[in-house]
């Protein structure tokens, strides 16, 4: 996972993190615990503090290379939230590792398994660690929410069961449950944890001369209580946009899921091709050709069975469809049908039954376990972790550039919109316009309602001067969405191109009624008031107003609003000010590196200087 490091902020990662203002702050505490909404860490306030704590131990700085627009916020630089995924992702394996060795260990499983407890968990835990499906929840930074929820669930779990035997168990119980409520406060998958607990002591606890299966019922009860943090913090911002509760939606979500649970367990067997985004229709095939759903079903009634008979191999189904089940069959969400880092945990359920079976079958092949036996089985285990781990290695290596994974992700993708958008628009922000057209128009061809699609093709025809083009493209996303801020704002600047200043401020205005403290608007606007040769249009007084409100709103410090500003004072005969203006605004190109802009300045404010004196 060291590849990792390379990667760059993609998708969710630019609101979760490199907009949010929240984690820019260690104190006053409740700013980190209070995530924005309508994001990846709306409603997971421990999630968002642990970014806060990324930002402060140094990716304050900018990234190498980068800078900011003025009045924008300051680039980050990715490596320390990489850093801080991957300690969290070794941590993780650490937890993995003690909850099989204590379960194998066990009083149940003791004698079954004796003194290669600890050489079975280091498998599955060397076998998770590196496997190449992790990469969505170690490389995509935001998925921090899932591998950090991962890490409080496996110790929430191993302090539940070191609190249940030797010293000292009510400090394990304590942190049990603030594990737990820490877990609660990161991602709602948590909210299996304490039912996970109460199955492990009905698997495998068998107190000295007590009942066997005995449950703890007051340590699933404190546990339980977490329930209602995970309450309290989703009710506060539920992301309601991405969750759809209509009976028709559930019912298709859930057949859909029984496609997608089967495309999991291949990755896991078959870790390829790996995709960074599905675009997963809710369309599953009929149920009487849905193999998918009758494999799914089987196996969840055959858990079912196991665990009322106590069969130790039930826990790894319920590990499994429990931690799943929260995303992939109780909550239909709608913008993510699928995705792999839902597997973060589940997987190591898969993993243990592998590692588990394959020494079974050992045992009883061989009578008993040998050294040599050991060694072979040592021998293989290095091989495929180290295969595992080359793939992992190449797989992280894709997100080291936004073009590259969106290309992948076409690449294994074709037929689905949201990929072939995002590709045209991480290819038109490298300046790849031509090669931004294909995917974007192949996404309008396959969904023709696709307002950002209609949008994103707009922009890059336009900085092709295609303008006819971009027009009728940029109109159509305007007649599906009517409040589309970024299809006005490109048909504002199209027309202020053309000079029809007229359309050109319409639009704006349109633009800016939905993001109203925006200042390039008002400065775009000003500059139309100031200087249109249509009288109808010409206004400078109203071009001087929004020049000032846009240098506010940017503190001054963008040279290029300040010029706006300057026009608009020259225009409205205040050359003293204008010339004034027009210096700051070179002092501030010059602060920003922009000499030749600085020196266009100064000309310009020589000229309004000279201007002055005749006045």
């Amino acid at each position: 996972m060291w590849p990792s490091f390379g990667g760059v902020f993609v998708l969710d990662d630019e609101r979760a993190i490199v907009r949010n203002q929240s984690i820019r702050t260690l104190w006053p505490l409740g700013v980190p615990l209070s995530p924005p909404s309508e994001s990846t860490v709306a409603g997971r306030p421990v999630a968002n503090l642990s970014f806060a704590l990324s930002y402060a131990m140094g990716a304050g700085s900018p990234a190498p290379g980068e800078m900011a627009a003025p009045g924008q916020p300051r680039a980050i630089d990715p490596v320390p939230f990489h850093a801080g995924n991957l300690l969290i992702h070794l941590a993780a394996a650490l937890g993995l590792f003690g909850v099989v060795r204590r379960t194998l260990a066990s009083p149940r499983l003791r004698d079954r398994f004796g003194t290669a407890a600890p050489w079975i968990a280091a498998a599955v835990a060397a076998l998770w660690v590196v496997h190449p499906l992790q990469t969505s929840a170690v490389t995509y930074v935001v998925q921090r929410v899932e591998s950090l929820m991962g890490l409080f669930y496996l110790v929430t779990l191993y302090c539940a069961i070191r609190a249940g035997e030797g010293a000292r168990r009510a400090w394990w119980a304590a942190a049990a449950v603030a594990s737990c409520a820490a877990g609660m406060g990161t991602k709602e998958t948590m909210v299996t944890a304490p039912i996970m607990v109460a199955l492990w002591d009905w698997m495998f606890r068998e107190p000295a001369g007590g009942r066997a299966g005995r449950v703890r019922w007051g340590l699933a009860g404190a546990l339980a209580a977490a329930w209602l943090l995970l309450a309290f913090v989703v009710t506060r911002q539920f992301r309601a946009p991405s969750i759809d509760l209509a009976p028709t939606t559930i019912w298709l979500y859930v057949r859909t899921q029984t496609e997608v649970v089967v495309h999991y367990v291949r990755l896991a067997f078959f870790p390829s091709p790996l995709v960074f985004f599905y675009d997963w229709p809710l369309t599953p095939v009929p149920l009487w050709m849905a193999w998918q759903a009758a494999v799914v079903v089987g196996l969840v009634a055959l858990t079912v069975a196991g665990t009322v008979k106590r069969h130790p191999a039930a826990f790894l189904g319920a590990w499994f469809f429990l931690i799943l089940a929260p995303s992939s069959s109780v909550l239909p969400i709608i913008t993510e049908v699928a995705a792999e880092h839902r597997m973060y945990l589940p997987l190591a359920a898969l993993i243990a039954a592998v590692v588990v079976g394959v020494h079974l079958a050992g045992v009883r092949l061989m009578g008993r376990w040998t050294l040599t036996t050991g060694v072979a089985a040592a021998t293989v285990g290095v091989l495929v972790a180290g295969a595992l781990g080359l793939e992992a290695r190449a797989r992280s290596r894709v997100y080291w550039s936004a073009v590259d994974l969106w290309g992948d992700t076409v690449a294994k993708r074709p037929d689905d919109p949201r990929p072939l958008v995002a590709y045209g628009e991480a290819l038109g922000k490298a300046d790849r316009l031509a090669e931004a057209e294909v995917p974007l128009k192949r996404a309008v061809e396959l969904a023709p309602q696709d307002t950002f699609a209609r949008t994103r093709l707009g922009s890059v025809l336009a900085r092709q001067s295609k303008f006819d083009e971009a027009i009728v493209e940029l109109d159509a996303a305007l007649a599906l969405q009517p409040a589309n801020v970024d299809a006005h704002r490109f048909l504002g600047q199209i027309h202020a191109i053309q000079r029809r200043d007229r359309l050109a401020l319409e639009h704006y205005s349109q633009a800016l009624a939905g993001v109203p403290a925006d200042a390039q608007i008002m400065a775009r606007m000003a500059a139309i008031r100031a200087e249109s040769p249509d009288p109808s249009v010409r206004d400078p007084s109203r071009a001087k107003a929004l020049a000032e409100r846009a240098a506010q709103i940017t503190g001054g410090r963008d040279p290029r609003i300040l010029e706006v500003l300057a026009v608009a004072q020259a225009a409205a005969g205040s050359f003293r000010d204008a010339a004034a203006t027009a210096r700051a605004a070179a002092a501030a190109a010059r602060a920003l590196g922009i000499g030749g802009m600085a020196s266009a300045l100064d000309s310009r404010a020589a000229a309004y200087e000279q201007a002055a004196g005749v006045r």
